[in-house]
């Protein structure tokens, strides 16, 4: 119980953490930046959380108090986004909605509801959540930075940003199944991370009406279960 409220309280310290930085950047970074500013910041939130693994992993107990924080912070993502409140925080019309970062939580919330009915470990939610969280954060910045061919759903996705999406998983996957001991071999891990890395990708490319947020996490989760 006292690592379930440790965690709670690390977890919100971290979300405002995140939040502030994305705020400042926002706010002060117009100048420098440009309109790059407001992704940017919405990407620091977007990267930042996903760390948040490491303190469900190391910090809390038990599964539930995970879940309920989720919950919580999903109705709030929901009431600022509706809002427009949290455009505003991004630095953005008040009009816009970021419907990804609402869906952020429910990919965790459904990973973590994977683990519980016995499909994979804490590992795999770790997969899910840094790939997603660094791959898809840093391919944005990337595919905004560096101009390349577009391709995907819509021709939004762009060839840069989908090499480095690709890039990342595979480094993280590997290094998180190394990292906490993968019964599997070194062999088995690295080829299991080029499957994780090529489907997150395409998954990434290809889905619908903007829920790549959960298709990523969900694809990378799943297959993590392999090793």
């Amino acid at each position: 119980m006292h690592g379930d409220l440790l965690g709670i309280l690390l977890s919100v310290i971290l979300i405002a953490l995140c939040l502030a930085i994305a705020f400042i950047v926002s706010k002060f970074g117009k100048r420098r930046l440009g309109d790059a500013s407001s992704e940017i910041a919405r990407k620091i939130v977007h990267i930042g959380v996903s760390n948040w693994f490491f303190v469900y992993y190391h910090v809390f107990e038990s599964d539930i108090w995970p879940i309920l924080g989720l919950g919580a912070f999903t109705v709030i993502n929901l009431i600022l986004n509706v809002s427009g409140s949290l455009a505003v925080l991004m630095g953005q019309s008040s009009k816009k909605r970021n419907w990804g970062l609402v869906e952020y939580p429910i990919s965790v919330i459904l990973l973590i509801v994977l683990k519980m009915l016995g499909v994979g470990d804490a590992v795999c939610v770790g997969c899910g959540l840094l790939c997603m969280g660094y791959g898809d954060g840093l391919a944005a910045l990337v595919g905004r930075a560096i101009k390349s061919k577009k391709f995907g759903l819509g021709g939004k996705k762009s060839v840069a940003g989908s090499v480095t999406m690709a890039l990342v998983t595979f480094v993280i996957f590997i290094a998180l199944k190394l990292g906490y001991g993968s019964a599997a071999s070194t062999g088995a891990v690295v080829l299991v991370a080029l499957l994780a890395a090529l489907l997150a990708t395409l998954v990434e490319a290809y889905t619908p009406f903007g829920l790549d947020n959960i298709s990523v996490p969900l694809t990378i989760y799943l297959v993590s279960v392999l090793v």
